[in-house]
């Protein structure tokens, strides 16, 4: 009991240590939050435009202290900057390209408990897959036309990154080799990787609108086993298994991608729903939801795929839904 008291008292002092740092400027590559405090959770205070002069005064964990308008401020360690003062200043150790967190590896992490939780899993060689390359290696084997020192998405294709969580999420697509959609982490086999990627290319290429749609809040998908299949709308995370990833096992390709396309705005869909504050707690409530997020993906569907392989049998589940409804 003891022991452990003090391990968690040990973790608590190496996770809050503030480091004091001899101060330094560096200029953000892009709009950049400043919080009232060292957290995701932090309100934020103002955003530093691209190219703004920001001087660090001090550093907490992963977040760098501001002095700006005679106010401190705090910026996450992640973001893009570059050094000011010397090749020598303290800006050059701070850049993600040093994984130390399954943040960086596996997980999306939104929160402060979040972080801990995978600053402690990675010490522990509890990620779930491999650490991330470095910058170095990864731009070596990267497809891509890459900027000298590129490490993220939002670098390497000019993707559009507005916020510390866009940084993050475009640093893990880079690690995985996934700039073609960056604002979505795909996590799973290398066949399924494609087969999102496809069904992503279909709706950014024949739906564009849907596309942005899907996006906007649909931000990690990822292989499960059979059975387990839904969204956590929270997460903004999609669990998806092989038999909606390969209808009929593959005989037909081409449909087994427009229907993965449909699912994706489909469930993006329940989350905007979830976010506009519709119940989604009682039997009624759920089968109301999925009428309006079926109608929604035969609405994407007639756009992007003129066949309509797939409308008569979403109709068909409109009405099913609207009976057992109307039987509670």
């Amino acid at each position: 009991m003891k022991a452990r008291a003090f391990a968690t008292t040990l973790a608590v002092f190496l996770l809050c240590m503030v480091v004091s740092a001899q101060s330094y400027h560096i200029r953000v590559t892009n709009n950049s939050r400043l919080r009232a405090g060292y957290s995701l959770e932090s309100e934020v205070v103002e955003t530093a435009p691209a190219g703004s002069i920001l001087h660090v005064i001090g550093r907490f964990n992963r977040w760098l202290k501001i002095s700006r308008n005679e106010r401190d401020l705090w910026l996450a360690d992640w973001v893009s900057y570059t050094s000011v003062d010397s090749a020598e200043s303290p800006a050059t150790q701070s850049q993600p390209s040093e994984i130390d967190n399954c943040c960086f590896v596996d997980r999306q992490c939104v929160s402060d408990a979040d972080w801990v939780s995978g600053y402690w899993a990675f010490q522990q060689n509890e990620c779930q897959a491999p650490p991330a390359p470095t910058s170095s290696s990864a731009t070596a084997s990267s497809p891509y036309s890459l900027p000298p020192g590129a490490d993220n998405c939002c670098q390497a294709i000019n993707a559009s990154c507005s916020s510390n969580e866009d940084w993050i999420r475009c640093y893990l697509a880079f690690q995985k080799g996934q700039c073609k959609h960056p604002a979505v982490v795909i996590d799973g086999s290398p066949r399924f990787v494609a087969r999102v990627e496809a069904a992503l290319d279909m709706l950014q290429n024949g739906a564009p609108d849907w596309y942005q749609y899907t996006i906007a809040e649909l931000k990690h998908i990822r292989e499960t086993p059979e059975g387990v299949l839904g969204v956590n709308t929270q997460l903004r995370s999609f669990a998806l298994p092989p038999s909606h990833t390969y209808l009929w096992n593959d005989a037909d390709v081409e449909s087994a991608v427009v229907w993965l396309a449909g699912m994706l705005v489909h469930e993006a869909c329940h989350i905007y729903r979830e976010k506009a504050g519709y119940p989604y707690g009682t039997e009624l409530e759920r089968f109301r939801e999925e009428v309006v997020c079926q109608a929604i993906q035969i609405e994407a569907l007639e756009v992007f795929d003129p066949q309509k392989r797939f409308s008569d049998y979403l109709q068909g589940l409109i009405t099913d839904f609207f009976g057992r409804g109307h039987q509670l």
